[in-house]
This record gives C-alpha cells, structure tokens and sequence, in this order.
C-alpha cells in the first residue's frame, strides 16, 4: 500500500511538472538537462548546442554620428563594457546610416544634417579599412570627442595618434572617402539598415543579435552583459560571467550569515 501511496506522489508530481512546461520561458527550455526532459525539449535544445556552441555571439549595432543616444551607448556601455569584458566571445559590427533617407536623386539625407551624413561616410570607410581589426575603441573614442564638442577633424586626429592608427589605414579611409567606394559603403548600410528582421528599427541605436532584430531587444540595450552571459555556450564559461556569479555568492552569503 505504502509503495502504491508513494508511486502515486511521483506520478502526480511528474505529471505537475510536465504540465508546467507550457509555462516555462523559452529562454529557459536549455537552461538544465531536467528540464529539458521531463519538457520534451532536448532534440531541439541538442540542435541549438550544436549550431552556438563555443560560437561567438553576433551583435550589429545601427548607429548615426551626431545622434547623443548613440553616443552614450557607444561610449558607456557597447565599448567599455560589451567590448572590454566580451570581446572574445561576441562579433559586434557597426552599421553607420541610422535614421538616414536616400532621396529619389540618390543622395542622402540624414537626420542630423549633412555633417552627420560626412561623418557617417568617414565611419563607414574607416570600418571598411580596418578589414579584421575591430573599429570601435577608435569610433567611441571619437564619438566620445564629438560628445565634448571637439571639432570632427580634430577628434579623428587626436584619436588616430591615441590608439596608433597606422599610415596604412588612415590611407585607405581616405581613399574610399574621395572615391565611389564611400558612397557604396553608405548604399550598403542603408540597405543593411532598411532590411533588419524581421522586425524594422524604429530608432537608433538599434541592436539586432545573430541577425535577429526585435523591438523588445531594445529595452536591454544597457544590460547586455546580462543577455550574454545567459546566452553563450561555450566549454568555459566567459569570466565576466564566472565573476559576477561568484560576486553574488558571496554577497548571498555575507547577508545570510548576518
């Protein structure tokens, strides 16, 4: 009777666990071999592994130049704190048009004017010069510049000399400056721009993550070490991660022991 009783409870409790599946998060379903199981959801969990596992994760950015919340999140959060602490696990590419209109003769007009739409070519042919070094400690450094009211020509300058962009380079971004090259780089943004999906921006900055571009994404643009941390799989885990878990440890026990 009582080995009946107790195979009753198990049942009843394997049977409330697999009816709470339907009400677990999805981003949760391969979180733990448990749940995976009891829900049904391990050959799906199983591909995903397969295709992200120790895979860096990809983040494309839209930006515009002159535009302050772009600014702030190049120079407070995508730079100093994604870069820094990620930079060996995610791709970030950055897209310079933002909310720029191609007219009907083929120029560009952009929302903060046609500097915005100068330094947006410069950006874009400096991406495109760069080839495998990644352009961001340069374009925050100059955006942080820009921020400060520091001339666009003397920004460039100051941070070419700080971060010892070679001749090479500063070479190449010119050339594509004066040439058609510039203006196809911008023919491709915009088109990288106005193709997002399956969601289009709505403003930038614009954060689009393994070629997903969602509207809610945007509410973290500021906690994307969170986001990362939860979706990387890899052998090891990131140190940032590894580090703040360790953190909350202990502070989790320093309050319980008090």
């Amino acid at each position: 009777m009582l080995t009946r009783l107790v195979a009753s409870f198990l049942l009843l409790g394997a049977v409330q666990a697999s009816a709470n599946c339907d009400a677990i998060p999805t981003s949760l379903w391969c979180s733990n071999k448990d749940i995976e199981s009891q829900c049904g959801f391990t050959e799906l969990c199983n591909k995903h592994r397969a295709a992200s596992h120790n895979q860096k994760i990809n983040i494309t950015v839209l930006i515009e130049a002159l535009c302050p919340d772009c600014q702030n999140f190049l120079t407070k959060q995508l730079y100093p704190v994604v870069f820094k602490n990620f930079a060996d696990y995610v791709n970030i590419e950055l897209v310079p048009f933002g909310n720029a209109k191609i007219q009907e003769d083929g120029t560009i007009k952009c929302q903060h004017g046609e500097e915005e739409c100068s330094i947006n070519k410069f950006e874009g042919c400096f991406i495109d010069s760069m080839a495998d070094q990644s352009p961001l400690p340069t374009l925050a450094c100059i955006e942080e510049s820009l921020q400060k009211k520091v001339e666009f020509a003397d920004a460039v300058q100051q941070c070419f000399e700080k971060l010892q962009i070679g001749g090479d380079i500063q070479r190449l971004t010119q050339s594509c400056l004066v040439s058609k090259l510039g203006a196809d780089l911008q023919t491709k943004a915009a088109a990288t721009t106005n193709n997002v999906w399956p969601e289009q921006h709505k403003f930038v900055p614009w954060i689009v993550i393994n070629g997903v571009s969602l509207t809610s994404l945007q509410a973290f643009q500021n906690q994307l070490p969170t986001l990362l941390c939860e979706w990387y799989s890899g052998d090891k885990a990131i140190p940032f991660c590894e580090a703040a878990l360790k953190l909350k440890y202990k502070n989790a026990s320093v309050r319980h022991f008090f």
